[in-house]
């Protein structure tokens, strides 16, 4: 190796490779917006069958997640990404030629979130996780970062390509984009850790009775004996609550305040943009000032951010700077868990269990859309969804100030072992 290859660790090579892999496969699961009016039509389908489909995607997306994770701890991440890739593309491609709504269940509602869930985040910081140490909180973050940018600006782009090639061609193109984009990443540029070429943990030499030399594994059922395991869990499921609220009901709740649609789109669009940057710095932070009180304040931020979105109302400008505010809570979450069950649960078991915390993050996502729903038919409006939101984030601010370094086991089970 070079000296001038040397300053550049290859770790940021890997996490760099993975910041492309997030981008595409994070955009492709939020850009399904602009696909709806044109696939109904063609397909011959109603809303609620086709939202059928998406939401069939999403929960076995969260399914799937553990079961990845836990391969890319067994086989490696090089072959379960470019097995992802291909997988992707292959379900993108056929997507654009389905003809009926069981077409479509079958091949994007299953096969695509096989390769989402591959190529999706959990992967990505299990890897990322991996080889670094001291920089943990800044890698993970640039990966949050990539996500964030995949959803901001996807939507647009694939909004464009519909209008100009219309939607089978679109899909196409993003197959093709995959294909030839991501799967050389995977196999030419991801490694599993710094240990198989040669490396520590962010390129610090190996000392006697170092980190590195440490297997730092924990099987998923032993950290679900834990505290720390539910702690991480119970904040990650409000995270998804909240988040599917926002991004379901949050442009419908600022209409019903008074505010035109394209003005509450480009409310969520400045949150979104916003976040890209505060992303990147709340990661530094994390490394300086430790990952808990950076976690509890991304969880307290955003219970402030959404009362202030439901309260606000005829004020442009102050609904604005509450996006902005609101930037620095949306992305940070996935960040930070997966970076504290790196630091607890060691290195080379970040995917199998955050893959198993993830699907709690689905699980509220599901619960946030639907009860949101639900409320609003019996009340109304979106205030008590709302005010619940906030709660359970302040609730989960209080839980990560005093997260487990996974030594203290479940009440139950400690009982247990000691009989």
């Amino acid at each position: 190796m070079t000296a001038a290859r040397a300053r550049v660790f290859y770790g940021w090579w890997v996490t760099a490779a993975f910041s492309v892999m997030v981008f595409a496969s994070t955009g492709v699961r939020h850009a399904v917006g602009p696909f709806l009016k044109p696939m109904v039509a063609d397909l011959h389908v109603d809303r609620a069958s086709f939202s059928l489909v998406i939401a069939l995607g999403l929960f076995l997306y969260g399914v799937f997640m553990p079961l990845v994770g836990g391969l890319v701890d067994r086989v490696g991440a090089r072959a379960v990404t470019a097995g992802g890739a291909i997988v992707l593309a292959g379900s993108l491609a056929l997507t654009g030629v389905c003809r009926t709504i069981w077409d479509l269940a079958l091949v994007y509602g299953v096969l695509a979130a096989v390769g989402l869930a591959a190529t999706g985040p959990v992967v990505a910081n299990a890897v990322v996780s991996r080889w670094f140490v001291a920089r943990r909180g800044t890698a993970v973050s640039v990966l949050g970062s990539a996500s964030m940018t995949g959803m901001s600006l996807l939507v647009p782009v694939v909004t464009w390509l519909i209008l100009s090639l219309g939607w089978r061609m679109t899909y196409l193109a993003i197959a093709l984009f995959v294909l030839v984009g991501i799967l050389p990443l995977c196999l030419l540029v991801v490694r599993d850790s710094p240990e198989s070429m040669g490396l520590c943990p962010d390129g610090a030499p190996e000392g006697p009775g170092g980190r590195a030399g440490r297997a730092e594994r924990t099987p998923v059922g032993t950290a679900a004996h834990t505290v720390a395991f539910w702690q991480l869990s119970g904040s990650f499921l409000t995270c998804g609550f909240s988040m599917s609220l926002l991004s379901a009901h949050g442009i419908p709740m600022l209409t019903d305040h008074g505010y035109t649609p394209l003005f509450s789109s480009w409310v969520l669009g400045v949150l979104g943009a916003s976040s890209i940057l505060f992303t990147m710095l709340l990661g530094t932070a994390s490394d300086h000032f430790g990952r808990r009180p950076v976690l509890a304040a991304i969880y307290a931020g955003r219970a402030l951010a959404f009362a202030g979105l439901f309260l606000i109302r005829d004020n442009p400008a102050a609904i604005l700077a509450v996006a902005v505010f609101g930037g620095t809570t949306t992305a940070g979450t996935m960040s930070m868990t997966s970076a504290l069950t790196a630091d607890i649960y060691g290195r080379f078991s970040v995917g199998t269990i955050l893959g198993a915390i993830f699907l709690m993050h689905q699980t509220g996502a599901a619960i946030g859309s639907w009860l949101a729903g639900a409320l609003f038919e019996v009340t109304g409006g979106y205030g008590v969804a709302y005010a619940i939101a906030c709660a359970i984030l302040v609730g989960a601010a209080l839980v990560s100030l005093r997260i487990d370094d996974g030594r203290r086991r479940l009440s139950w089970t400690a009982r247990a072992a000691r009989a």
